[in-house]
Parts: C-alpha cells; sequence; structure tokens
C-alpha cells in the first residue's frame, strides 16, 4: 500500500476536479468526431513523447530528471497491470481537475502553470516542469479544438502509460 502513496495526489485532485464538474459542468461545444478526437489524441501523444525524446537526448537537465523520476518509479516495481492502472488513475483525475475544472476558469495558459508547477523537480531538473507546462498548454488547447475532454484524456493517459511501462520493462531486463 505504501507504494502508492505518490500517486495519492493524484487521485485527490481528480476527487476534487470531479466533484468541481459536477457542481460546475464544463460545457464545451461538441467540434469533433470520435475519429477526430481519437487522430488528435495519437498526435498529441506523439508530438509529447517525441519531445520528451528530444529533450532526454539534448539537454542535460531533462535527462537528469528523467532519471531522476525513473528511479523513483522503478524503487516501487509495478507491474503490467499496475502501470495499466496508475495511468488510468493519474491520467483520468489530473485531466478533471487541471482540464475539467481549471481550464474554464483559469484559462488554458493558467491552468498550464498550475499544472507545471505541480509537477516539480530540484533546480538541476528545471526543464521538467516547463515541459509539462508546455504538455498542459497542449491538452487544454486540444480540449478546447476538439470540444472533448476526452482528447486530453486519451493523450495523457498514452504518455503515462509509456512512461510507466518502460520503467516497467528497465526493471525486469537489469533483474
Amino acid at each position: 500500500m505504501r507504494r502508492y502513496l505518490p500517486f495519492v495526489p493524484s487521485a485527490l485532485t481528480g476527487l476534487v476536479g470531479a466533484v468541481w464538474l459536477l457542481l460546475r459542468p464544463f460545457e464545451l461545444p461538441a467540434r469533433a468526431g470520435p475519429g477526430a478526437i481519437l487522430l488528435t489524441a495519437t498526435l498529441l501523444t506523439l508530438l509529447l513523447l517525441g519531445a520528451a525524446w528530444l529533450l532526454e537526448r539534448t539537454l542535460p537537465s531533462f535527462r537528469f530528471a528523467s532519471a531522476l523520476l525513473e528511479r523513483a518509479l522503478a524503487s516501487y516495481g509495478f507491474s503490467r497491470l499496475e502501470a495499466l492502472a496508475l495511468a488510468t488513475l493519474t491520467a483520468t483525475a489530473e485531466e478533471l481537475f487541471f482540464r475539467g475544472a481549471l481550464l474554464p476558469v483559469l484559462g488554458v495558459w493558467g491552468q498550464a502553470l498550475v499544472f507545471g508547477l505541480l509537477h516539480p523537480m530540484p533546480k538541476r531538473g528545471w526543464s521538467y516542469p516547463l515541459y509539462t507546462f508546455v504538455a498542459g498548454a497542449a491538452f487544454g488547447y486540444a480540449v478546447l479544438v476538439t470540444g472533448s475532454l476526452w482528447t486530453s484524456l486519451l493523450a495523457h493517459f498514452a504518455v503515462n502509460l509509456w512512461g510507466l511501462l518502460t520503467v516497467s520493462r528497465r526493471v525486469r531486463a537489469s533483474g
């Protein structure tokens, strides 16, 4: 049970976001059908994973942050099923809170700033909160362009799942 503690803040933000949306629904005009939502989420996922890959290879700060995150996650030794569950929980919770509750109140840039600030790193990993700020803005714009929270939720889920499975695969390979 203790190994799931780092994910409690995400779950709590999701709970706050869900309650917020129940009390004050975020009405978006439907702009895209399921195919366009899935295509947009896929492109956004590829863009964010590609950017992370490029930053990890070119920016020491991002490489440091990635290694720190990987070491922290590897110490928990998540199974594939746990990785799937945690990616679902964190993406759903964070999207309900940041894009569902905060986007209509703070706008794209405001919710992105809070998203980036709530993904802190030591000073040496300064680029990671900046990356999450940009990702938060991209998620926010994806919601506004498609008219659906599903777009950011699917992309966020895919990015989180990729990271958790990559760490899980490396742990199994080294163990």
